[in-house]
Formats: structure tokens, sequence, C-alpha cells
């Protein structure tokens, strides 16, 4: 019933579109998106299933982290609840788990936690020029762990204009955030800082104090009109009160494009990223590199032909103390990919060759179809393979305590494999109204998983430590539904509609995964108050019912959230949002919704 009322109050706001020329957009289908093929294309003309995140709707939203802009997306579950560790931002797609997302800033891949998932709220949101997120398979472009899909952070470059910004704000449970960037060009050369520090008590003060400080940055010199090499270092640092917990992650990313002409395109990319991660007694003590080195070409052949094709060198070292292990991994990848123009259809057929130095080869194909029924109209289709190799820790991290067991490796684990499927199709009833909708359905098998083998005493108590194994056993299929809805109703007033539908099995136990919502439905409204100028923008989630680990069943539950924005001048502005307005609490498995929570502050800009 609550999925029935919120769906009826959104649709109905969504079908009153026939007002006076818009302002504002509330869908914008010409913003460039580059992840999807590794070339151009406009949002429209994409040929799989994407979305594209502007840093004009991250402002309006007053939103402060990544994880939070991409929240509201179909599709897409955001997990902020990630353990001692601090981690406040994984992301789930197309009911998979999140180390079945690739994450890159820039096109370089992110390092978490031994490999696991990556921490979205490490990426300074102020740094972020747009998000592009590509739903489905994508390993034939992208190698391991792009699974249920890829999301790509591309940071802000030097501004033609010289600008400089700065922001403080403050909020319940202790929250801090202070925020400063500039960046100038001269002549062939351009840059652009950003350092942001974050602090907050947490839910409880004891366990999940923290402070972060983070620094991204780039630098560019243009050769010429063709040729421009750009420098991106980052920095940043997560340190916990409790157990002295602190991670650190350095990065440098390069990129150099050449366009000799109209036709193709050159860009070699060279990157290193290390991740610390310790804690006071050491019982955590790692640390983890990883090497890139990247070229891709692309030209247009025929007219009708843009062949992409590249290599791709990865090398990671793990150096773990508090596991007592060292271990390394290379991979060496070959990747073409045909987009073939027959408009009204238009082709794309691509495949990827990852030779690893340990469990062999993987082969990776995909096909999709976009078909412009009209200029209103289209039509996607894909089907394609992936799969996500072993992580080190699994593969070499032998005879370490976690808890009761002692954790044995498995040298001999195979990469995870999926074949994923996606249909959709995309209709703008006017010029104010689009509705899309889309089905998916990702079919997994050796996932890994483990098995523990118990010891007793001879009077039957627990001998411990029991024995845990790594081992490929587990399949796995996740399907559903989505369907999003945006709407320009007036010209100061915008909304958007989001409706997932979520359909899994884990194979072995013919029950539904843990932890994935059947439902989950989302409305943002956002409105230029006439005369004061204030932007208001009010957004909603509401997720269905879901199983725990022990297969309880969990209730179904809604928040709604609130923010303002107001200009004060030509240069300066304050802004509050209101998270969790109805004091939703005490829900098991979302430790961080506990109650009400505010923040507010002002900005500055030249």
């Amino acid at each position: 019933m609550k999925v029935c009322k919120f769906l009826a109050v959104a649709i109905l706001l969504s079908l009153n579109s026939n007002q006076a020329k818009a302002q504002g957009k509330a869908f914008n289908l010409g913003e460039v998106i580059v992840t999807a093929t590794k070339t151009e294309h406009t949002l429209g003309d994409v040929p799989t299933e994407a979305e594209v995140i502007t840093k004009e709707e991250i402002k309006a939203k007053n939103i402060k982290t990544v994880q939070d802009a991409l929240t509201y997306l179909t599709g897409i579950k955001i997990n902020k609840n990630c353990g001692s560790w601090g981690d406040k931002g994984k992301i789930e797609m197309l009911g998979l788990d999140a180390k079945h997302t690739l994450i890159l800033v820039d096109g370089q891949r992110i390092l978490g936690g031994h490999a696991v998932a990556v921490d979205l709220q490490q990426i300074p949101i102020e740094a972020v020029e747009r998000i592009e997120v590509v739903k489905g398979p994508a390993s034939a472009l992208y190698g391991s762990d792009a699974v249920g899909g890829v999301i790509n952070v591309i940071t802000k470059s030097a501004p033609e204009k010289p600008t400089f910004s700065a922001s403080v704000s403050f909020g319940s449970r202790g929250m801090q955030i202070h925020e400063v960037n500039g960046g100038a060009k001269k002549d062939k050369f351009g840059c652009f800082l950003n350092y942001t520090y974050r602090e907050s008590e947490g839910v409880h003060k004891i366990t999940d104090q923290y402070r972060e400080n983070m620094f991204q940055a780039s630098f560019e010199y243009k050769f010429s009109p063709e040729s421009k090499l750009t420098l991106k270092p980052s920095y940043s640092e997560h340190r916990m009160k409790d157990e002295g917990r602190k991670q650190e992650r350095f990065s440098l990313n390069s990129i150099w494009e050449w366009t000799p002409d109209e036709l193709s395109k050159l860009t070699l990319r060279g990157s290193w990223f290390n991740y610390k991660h310790w804690t006071t007694d050491k019982s955590s003590d790692w640390e983890d590199d990883s090497y890139e080195t990247e070229i891709n070409y692309s030209r247009l052949i025929l007219d009708i032909h843009t062949v992409t094709g590249g290599y791709h060198y990865h090398k990671e070292e793990v150096d773990d103390k508090g596991k007592v292990y060292k271990a390394d991994q290379t991979l060496h990848s070959f990747f073409i990919q045909d987009e073939i123009d027959f408009s009204p259809f238009i082709f794309v057929l691509g495949t990827r060759i990852d030779d690893h130095n340990r469990w062999g080869t993987e082969v990776n194909p995909k096909a999709s179809l976009l078909y412009k029924v009209s200029e209103d109209f289209k039509l996607r289709a894909s089907v394609g393979r992936a799969f996500r190799g072993p992580t080190l820790v699994k593969l070499y991290a032998d005879g370490w305590r976690m808890g009761p067991y002692l954790v044995h490796a498995n040298p001999d684990l195979k990469p995870e494999k999926s074949v994923g499927y996606q249909v959709g199709a995309e209709y703008k009833f006017s010029k104010k109204l689009l509705g899309k909708l889309s089905c998916f359905r990702n079919k997994l098998k050796d996932l890994i998983s483990y098995r523990i083998e118990k010891h007793f005493w001879p009077w039957g108590a627990p001998k411990f430590p029991w024995d845990m194994y790594w081992e490929n056993v587990n399949k796995a299929m996740t399907q559903g539904i989505e369907l999003s809805l945006a709407s320009q109703i007036k010209d100061n007033l915008t909304a958007r509609l989001g409706y997932t539908f979520l359909d899994t099995e884990d194979k072995s136990t013919k029950k539904e995964l843990t932890y994935k919502p059947k439902h989950k439905l989302t409305l943002e409204i956002s409105w230029i108050i006439p005369g004061i100028n204030i932007n208001v923008n009010l957004e909603s989630e509401y997720i269905g019912r879901r199983y725990d680990s022990d297969y309880n069943r969990l209730g179904g539950y809604t928040i709604f959230n609130l923010s303002l924005t107001k200009d004060m001048g030509k240069n300066a502005s304050i802004f509050a949002r209101v998270d969790n307005i109805f004091g939703k609490k005490n829900i098991s498995d979302e430790y961080d919704i506990d109650g009400t929570e505010f923040l507010g502050g002002v900005k500055i800009k030249f």
C-alpha cells in the first residue's frame, strides 16, 4: 500500500507537464558520456543503459558525498553501513554486491580494503565535474569487477577563467565539512585544486568518530590544439578514534590525449594508486599498490565504423604484515570494439582478453543495439559476459585468524563469472516529459564463498579455531525492472520518479539473496520559489522488504530529505539540508539511519 500511494503521487506530478517554456531542465539527453564505449556519445544516443550526474545537479541538491549523488538512481542501492572501518559509500548495482561494481576516477581503478569494494566517500564532491554510470556487464571494455556496471567519476579540470570558492558547514552528530577550491589557466598551462576536510561523531561517538582530509588536483599542459597532457594527483586520509584506525590513499593519474585529425584519437594513460590501512595495535597493517598503463586508439572508418582498440597493463602488489603475506598479480589485456552506424540502427560489438599470471585467461564479449524508432522513441538491447578475479587475500593469505576461524587461502580459485542481459525503451512524451523502462537479468556462477569445518572436544564442547576455506561453489541470479519518469512541471518546478523491482535467487539455497530490497522507489522534486529565488529540493526513498543473513524478513521503510539554497548576492550563498525529516530509526540493517540529521553552511565564490 505504501508503494502504491507513493507511486500515485509521483505520477500525478509527472503528468502535469504541459506548461510554459522551462528555465531549468528535468533531463538533458545532450550530456556527453565516454565511459560506455570509450568514445564520446550524448546520453540520448549511447547504445547501453547509462546515466550522467552533473556538477549542477550536485550543487542544486547540496550533496556532500558521491554516494549521496548516486542514491536516487534506479537499479542502485548505496551500502552506507560497512563495518568498523568507517567506510560509508559502497554501491550495489542491479542486485549484485558492491564488489561487482567497478569504480573509476578519470578512468583509473580505485582500491578498497582487501580489494573487496571501494569507499566512494574518499572522493571529494567539490572536485567532481560529473559522474558517469554504465549499467550491466562491462568487462568487454574494462575487465575484472565490471559485472554489475561501472561508475566513472570525472574530476574537474582547469577552468577557462580564474575561480575560487570556499564553504563551511556544520551539522548534527558533530559534523563539519570545510572545502576550498580554485583554478586558472595561463597560456598553455592550467590547474585546479581542491581541499576538503570532514569530521563526524557518527551515531555512537566512542566507536564511530572520524575525520578525513582529502586533496585533489589537476594540472594540464597543452602542447598544441591537438595534444594535451593532464596530471591528476590525489590524497585522502581517514582516521577513526576507535582502535586508532587509519586509511591513506595516494594516487597519480597521467593522461595524454592526441587528436591528429577529426577522425581519430589516441589516449595514453599511466597511473599509480597506493592504499595503506592500519590500527594502533597493528592487527590490521597492510599496503596495496596498483600500477596501470593503458593505450586507447579510436578511428572512424568508411563513415559508419568507429573502431576502438587498446592494451591495458595492470599490476597489483600487497604487503600485509597483519596476515604475514606478500603477493602480487599481473594482467595483460587487449580489447577491440566496433560501433557500426546503420542508422536508425547502431550496433556495438566488442571483446576483451585478460591474461593473468595465476588464474589464466578470460575472454569477455559484448553486443549492444540502439534502434532509433524516431527522434523521441529509442530501443536498446545488450548481452555481455563479465567476470571478477579472486582477490590476493583469498589466493595467498593463509593461516590467519578471523574471530573463531583459522582462514585458509586457496591459490586454485577461479574468477567469478556472469552473463548479463538488458532490454530497454526510452520515450520522450513531450519536450518536458521523458520516460525510461528497462529489464535486466544476470546469471552468475563460480561465486567465491567459504566452507567451515567445525571441531569439537570428545565431550561435545567447541574446539577452536574452526577452519574456513575459500571455494568456488555458488550460483546466483538477479533480474528486475527499472522505470523512471522525469518531468518539467512548470518553469521552476521539476520532478523525477524512479522505481526498481528486483528478483534474486541463491541457486544453492533456492532463497533470495540477503539484504536485496524487492522494491525501491524514489521521488525528487526541485522547486525554485519565485521572487525570493530559494531553491528547494525534496527527496524521498522507499526501500522494500528484504531478508537478513538469518533469513529473517525485514520490513520496508521510507526516508524524506529536504535541502534549501539561497543566493546572497553574486558571490555568496547559504544552504541547509535536513535528512530523515521524520526521524526514522531502529532499522536493523541501516545503522546510520538513526533520527533526523541537519547540515547548514555558507559558500563564497569569486
